[in-house]
């Protein structure tokens, strides 16, 4: 009995503390250089801030859309135009909002803009207006770009709908350097929501990358942390435990194998 405890509570004493290992998060506190060569916290570390959140009231938007959509609403076929007004502005070949504003806390919260996108096309079955832009962060690597949209669709069909969900950004290229946080030409879906409501476009189309500027810190707008460090604690933690395991199985076949030699030597 004794040897049996020996030879399996030791073991297990050891997977437990294996496993506690693995689970505990690994960060660095190494400095990482930012692309002016000065050093900056790493991904998973937090600067020391003046407050827990920002205050944004200048963030700043580009982009154009869709380019096919605008060639396509400005060509003979739709014979159209857009117009933009209460804020909004179009220098080719981008759309802009600017002096948005809102809060932000560890990377959640809303930003808002004032401007309207309006697109007319095909003698005016197509009059689709976007207002009311707002981008919604949870804190993960995932925005959500939120519009009203009403008018009527491309196939002329009635639509009002309020802070539909129109479209996901990819912010996991989010910087924040000397007080400004910058996504650069960030990935943009249309999501179910946004196809229902604005149509022409199924769920999963891609729209024109976005760039979005604004003033922060790194507390109240921590880059994203690498999508693959879940991957790598989850690879320790089946590591550590197969490793364990094995020995275990070393432990036991050694037991019996000295037990047996004692039996027969008696």
């Amino acid at each position: 009995m004794r040897g049996l405890n020996v030879c399996v509570l030791g073991p297990a004493a050891l997977i437990v503390t294996a496993v506690l290992i693995a689970l505990t998060p690994m960060t660095s506190n190494a400095a990482v250089l930012d692309a002016a060569g000065t050093p900056s916290a790493p991904a998973d570390v937090t600067l020391a801030a003046d407050s827990d959140s920002c205050d944004v009231t200048d963030a700043a938007i580009t982009w154009g859309l869709k380019e096919s959509l605008r060639s396509y609403i400005s060509g003979t076929i739709a014979n159209g135009e857009w117009a933009v007004s209460d804020g909004a502005t179009y220098e080719t070949p981008n759309f802009g909002w600017t002096a948005g504003s809102g809060q932000l806390d560890a990377g959640s919260g809303t930003l808002a803009f004032d401007g309207s996108l309006r697109l007319t096309g095909h003698d005016g079955i197509l009059d689709t207006t976007l207002t009311g832009l707002e981008i919604v962060f949870d804190g993960s690597t995932t925005a959500n770009l939120v519009f009203d949209v009403f008018g009527t669709t491309q196939e002329g069909l009635p639509v009002n709908e309020s802070a539909v969900e129109f479209a996901t950004i990819d912010v996991s290229g989010i910087t924040v350097a000397d007080g400004v946080a910058t996504l650069a030409g960030a990935p943009v879906v249309l999501t179910e929501a946004g196809s229902e409501a604005f149509g022409t476009y199924p769920a999963g189309e891609e729209f024109d990358p976005i760039t979005v500027t604004f003033s922060a810190n790194p507390e109240c707008m921590p880059q994203p942390q690498d999508g693959n460090q879940a991957l790598l604690s989850a690879l320790i933690i089946v590591g550590a435990i197969i490793a364990i395991l094995v020995a275990i199985a070393i432990v036991l076949i050694l037991g019996r194998r000295r037990r047996r030699k004692r039996a027969a030597a008696m």
